[in-house]
């Protein structure tokens, strides 16, 4: 989507890049919002139904959000380094406005960063990859309940004991 002619036109290269990570940033962000809201709704739904404590679902958001935290604190601040070193330049803040500065740095430097980058951004898609499969596999379970499956939680047990 960054990379795409007409962006690529509108944002060239290397800042179609810095706008990709700044997107990624609010991305993980926004998995560890939902996360916790998930995390809170999963809480007061156990304290209002008074039955077993949600521990798988927990579980799987707990992973949810450890994988966004992975993403969003460890990956995407090395990313947006090797990014600079790739591309030669460097972002300097002054007085509130953010400057690209071209930078020289050595051929041994600029060769590791694209080595990292690379490494690291398949890693970055494979969390990403990783979570929806798992948001997937949740959704599947919620939405085709079992009786024998330990994944549901009691209120949604309580609401089954209906239907047959």
């Amino acid at each position: 989507m960054f990379f795409t002619s007409e962006v690529t036109a509108f944002v060239p290269k290397p800042t179609n890049g810095l706008v990709a990570q700044a997107m990624l940033g609010r991305y993980f962000m926004l998995h560890i919002i939902c996360g916790t809201i998930a995390s809170l709704h999963l809480l007061i739904e156990w304290l209002y139904s008074g039955g077993g404590f949600p521990k798988r679902a927990i579980a799987i958001v707990c992973v949810l959000c450890g994988l966004a935290l992975f993403g969003g604190k460890f990956i995407n601040p090395r990313l947006t380094v090797w990014h600079q070193q790739k591309h030669q330049f460097q972002l300097k803040s002054d007085g509130g406005l953010t400057v690209i500065e071209k930078t020289e740095l050595e051929a041994n430097v600029v060769q590791n960063a694209e080595r990292k980058f690379a490494i690291w951004h398949g890693v970055s898609q494979i969390v990403n990859l990783a979570m929806v499969i798992l948001l997937i596999w949740r959704f599947w379970h919620l939405t085709h309940p079992n009786r024998q499956d330990s994944l549901i939680t009691f209120g949604q047990q309580k609401r089954n004991l209906f239907a047959k």
